[in-house]
């Protein structure tokens, strides 16, 4: 125990006090969910007072244990913890660190967690109760016997830094927890440490065989947070997305999702939760005094949103406020009264799925409205505040990215958001088709009539593609050359299909001459470099379809399954579409970028 130089005694003493008058500070870190990207819960911590050389946890549980104390301590700090849990109305599930060593101590008393619980109206199964190994266990069955005890209760049972204990692997065999935290010590630098990543690969995927959950602790870069999602790690803490606080967030800001590929997407894709930012509220009937308050302490904020039953119902204005408060009498006449009276009520509010497209029109539209700021809401509620110059940037940066990545010819977004496109499906475990597109008999055409004619039959097809895929949520990408993806989420998907064969079989004469058109084929030269007779172009379409059923699959797998049911679409005669089976879960092969390109 590492503490300043004190005598026992009066460490001692400071620890009597900490634990009679319950000077404990809560703190709680958000656990993030991966692929819904979102907050799952929270990781509780404790603080001793901040002017006590026990402040820092190690040295406060260890001078519990010093001093016989610790089960006092430990009871304390649950009952703090999910107190405070409970008070600040925080979503999702509460994470509670507990040692072994208050498990199998004699002393241990069972039903004080769910006691505290049900006092603060919560239930246990939003409990997760963390094992941490500071110790060698010898007693392995008394361990057993207290974790059964709690999962009868309903609680969620996890190891706490896996990899960092002594004996992890047995602790993880004996308990078969929900969940295994990796200790941050193989999460730091995994983007550069090739063992690293295999560590995690390995527990991964034994973590999935035996049906419990990863959490990645410790992440603090984007590239870090970038490598475990590469690595399918579903859950992960960290300072990348937040420190411990008293008053923890509520909301991730979307844009620490993002990896650099995700950057590549097509603008009609962008929505106003990438403009999202998490800014307090208040409440329409706290005072102005309150509100000048807020202001005060954040120089940087100019407009707070006022709510009414969580709904935004207008917007405080820093400068409006400030210059009433800041008058004569303005303290005296204002300070008590309910900021609802003083608020903005021409302003504007969207839904966090708005494509970014209708907030600029709106915002272009609007007249006598406050617009450097606006509201964002999910199904009315309020979630954050998004601004003008924000929009600005963020429409500019995806109109480059689109014409980065887009398809120079088509302009249909390319390889990099075709595959963002597809990873995001897979994370979500939605069911979706992906539909493979290719043009058969398409080189002799070009080598025939030319370059130019043979990008107007690209063209073409790419214009019936956009004019039967019209569904919001779905997705065209041109692979490259005669190639197309198709990724669709509607029931209407075969029609779709049916409907580009038809449309593409009536416009392809077309682009024929008259002698080739009566021939129905085109002289070109073939493989053996000598003329033949090629038929006209036709359409092979390949369709998989994954049920809600048929998850998790790997962008890998999906792409080898378009790639082989357009390869039997080709073996047709004439246009053809043919719809497979799903790959078996767990399979994996070539990638749709080598599977076009060879």
């Amino acid at each position: 125990m590492s503490t300043p130089s004190i005598s026992a005694n009066t460490l001692q003493t400071q620890l009597n006090d900490i634990i009679e008058q319950g000077e404990l500070l809560a703190l709680f870190q958000p656990i993030v969910a991966l692929s819904k990207q979102e907050i799952y819960g929270y990781e509780a911590l404790i603080r001793g007072p901040s002017d006590s050389p026990l402040h820092a946890p190690i040295n406060l549980f260890a001078a519990a244990e010093r001093y016989g104390r610790l089960n006092e301590l430990d009871h304390l700090c649950r009952k703090i913890l999910i107190k405070q849990f409970a008070q600040l109305k925080l979503p999702g599930r509460l994470f509670l660190n507990i040692n072994p060593s208050v498990l199998m101590s004699p002393n241990f008393k069972s039903g004080l967690t769910s006691q505290f619980l049900n006092t603060c109206g919560l239930d246990p199964n939003r409990v997760v109760i963390e094992i941490t190994e500071t110790q060698p266990i010898e007693e392995y069955h008394l361990i057993r016997n207290a974790i059964e005890h709690y999962r009868k209760e309903g609680f969620i049972i996890a190891i706490d830094d896996l990899g960092a204990g002594y004996s992890g692997l047995k602790l993880w065999s004996e308990m078969q927890p929900d969940f295994v935290k990796i200790d941050r010590h193989f999460i730091s630098g995994v983007d550069t440490d090739k063992v690293k990543r295999q560590f995690i690969h390995s527990i991964i995927e034994m973590s999935r065989t035996l049906g419990c959950h990863v959490i990645a602790e410790g992440v603090e870069t984007k590239a870090e947070y970038t490598s475990l999602r590469k690595l399918g790690a579903e859950f992960s803490q960290g300072y990348y997305f937040a420190r411990p606080s008293a008053e923890p967030k509520t909301l991730i800001e979307p844009k620490l999702f993002r990896t650099e590929e995700e950057r590549a997407t097509n603008v009609t894709k962008s929505t106003a939760a990438c403009l999202l930012q998490y800014k307090p509220c208040i409440a329409a009937t706290c005072s102005v005094r309150k509100a000048a308050e807020i202001f005060m302490r954040s120089p940087t904020l100019n407009t707070i949103a006022v709510v009414l039953n969580e709904r935004p119902i207008g917007l405080l204005v820093r400068n409006q406020l400030m210059d009433l408060y800041a008058h004569r009498f303005g303290s005296a006449l204002y300070s008590k009264k309910p900021v609802h009276h003083f608020i903005e009520k021409n302003y504007l509010s969207f839904e966090s799925h708005t494509p970014l497209e209708i907030i600029s029109k709106r915002l272009t539209k609007a007249l006598d409205v406050h617009l450097d700021d606006f509201i964002l809401v999910e199904k009315g509620y309020y979630k954050g505040m998004g601004t003008l110059l924000d929009l600005l940037q963020a429409i500019t940066q995806q109109q480059l990215e689109l014409a980065r990545y887009a398809n120079p010819l088509t302009m249909l977004p390319g390889n990099v958001p075709i595959m963002r496109e597809l990873q995001g499906r897979l994370d979500t475990r939605q069911a979706f088709v992906a539909a493979y597109c290719d043009l058969d008999h398409f080189k002799p055409y070009n080598d025939s009539y030319g370059y130019t004619k043979g990008d107007e039959v690209i063209l073409m097809f790419s214009d019936i593609l956009r004019r039967n895929v019209c569904n919001k949520n779905d997705f065209i990408g041109h692979i490259g050359g005669d190639d197309f993806i198709l990724f669709f989420s509607g029931e209407d998907w075969e029609t779709c299909c049916n409907e580009i064969l038809s449309e593409f079989s009536a416009e392809i004469p077309h682009c024929y001459n008259v002698e080739d058109r009566h021939n129905k084929c085109v002289i070109a030269k073939g493989r053996d470099n000598q003329d033949r007779c090629f038929p006209h172009i036709s359409l092979s379409i390949g369709s998989v379809r994954l049920s809600a059923t048929d998850f998790p699959q790997t962008s890998d797998a999906i792409s080898k399954a378009v790639t082989d049911a357009k390869a039997m679409a080709k073996r047709k005669t004439g246009n053809a579409h043919i719809i497979c089976s799903p790959p078996a879960l767990g399979h994996a092969s070539i990638n749709l970028q080598h599977a076009i390109n060879g």
